[in-house]
């Protein structure tokens, strides 16, 4: 029997998060507290369904990541059977004017990627193999370039990071 294959995103752990009721984050919350919508059951759930925040899609990076080289049609056909939906795709691959565009994404507050682009031949290639990405502003938060983290020390002797933010 064939395993099917890991999907390519998942949930963020929400249980460490400090957000109140059901599925509400912050202050929201209290507006529909004592409405007879949050009162009726079926109401209360069918609402938490339709939230879509959460969705974590770090596995279809480094699964782009390491596709780099690889006929693009085979690429995406393999990355769409196993997503949500395909739009996370796109937040990487790029395909009009690449010369105009970033060498890198953000993803978060802290997290920023290479981007990638298909060439004449079909196959998937970094915009920009040497690219650096947004220097960290402060040293007490966590920033990450393709999944390392990074901090100041790691840009080139030279390199103005105050000049950049």
């Amino acid at each position: 029997m064939n395993k099917p294959k890991e999907k390519l995103y998942r949930k963020e752990n929400w249980t460490a998060q400090k957000h109140k009721g059901h599925g509400k984050l912050g202050s929201e919350y209290r507006y529909d507290r004592n409405t007879k919508a949050m009162n009726n059951f079926e109401a209360d759930h069918k609402s938490m369904k339709k939230m879509r925040h959460g969705y974590d899609y770090t596995p279809l990076f480094r699964f782009l990541f390491s596709k780099v080289g690889q006929l693009w049609d085979e690429v995406y056909s393999e990355a769409k059977s196993r997503l949500d939906k395909e739009d996370p795709i796109f937040w990487m691959v790029k395909f009009d004017n690449v010369h105009d565009m970033s060498p890198t994404f953000r993803c978060g507050e802290n997290s920023s990627y290479s981007t990638l682009t298909v060439d004449k031949e079909g196959l998937l290639r970094f915009i920009d193999e040497n690219a650096l990405p947004w220097p960290p502003s402060c040293t007490c938060c966590t920033y990450t370039f393709n999944g390392k983290v990074i901090t100041r020390d790691d840009y080139p002797e030279g390199y103005n990071i105050d000049a950049s933010l």
